[in-house]
């Protein structure tokens, strides 16, 4: 680990992330409200309800085990960072079906981005990271095989569970089975428009 050297910040992304997209464990981090549902996810216990899968990308990501649906608990958004590490206070406005979660005013905020951008975008060059976002939500943040791995070391685990990563043709399958999918989803939309 002496070529991988990393700020504090960086450390504790890595640490966090690992608790929550891994461990399945958000206890260490301030509630974030960012799901139209999230009474009732806040209610539900993550360690049962739910699971870790690879997708098409041989990515893990985790499940509900009673909707089937991606779990959004189970996500690090960029929002967790900032509200926790940087102790910046979020406000929520209404968007469509979700809340947004802004910072802009908080005092820091500008500071605090400008350090959180060069800190992820560090952790990308090196690897360990990657993120994304659908649409308007908030940026997720995630662990690579190399992140995990180092991540573990700095919380000093070594017992966790990771799904075997699939084969190159296994994530074709994948792929190919949600073209299927979306392709039948999108003909009953167009069947019900124009009957």
């Amino acid at each position: 680990m002496a070529a991988q050297r990393l700020s504090k910040l960086q450390k504790w992304i890595l640490e966090h992330c690992f608790r929550v997209t891994i461990l399945l464990d958000r206890a260490l981090l301030k509630p974030l409200k960012n799901c139209q549902n999230y009474s009732k996810c806040q209610s539900c216990d993550m360690r049962s309800m739910a699971f870790l899968e690879r997708n098409s990308n041989n990515d893990m990501v985790a499940g509900c085990k009673e909707s089937g649906e991606a779990c959004r608990r189970c996500c690090f958004y960029k929002e967790d960072i900032l509200q926790n590490y940087f102790q910046l206070t979020p406000n929520y406005t209404k968007h469509g079906f979700s809340r947004v979660i802004h910072f802009h005013d908080s005092p820091g905020y500008s500071k605090a981005h400008v350090t959180l951008f060069r800190s992820l975008t560090n952790l990308k060059e090196k690897e360990l990271i990657y993120t994304w976002r659908f649409e308007d939500e908030s940026l997720q943040i995630n662990l690579t095989d190399k992140g995990i791995k180092i991540a573990a070391e700095l919380i000093g685990i070594n017992d966790y569970f990771l799904p075997t990563p699939l084969t190159d043709e296994e994530c074709e399958a994948i792929r190919q089975k949600s073209k299927r999918e979306y392709s039948m989803a999108i003909a009953a939309i167009k069947a019900q428009v124009n009957p």
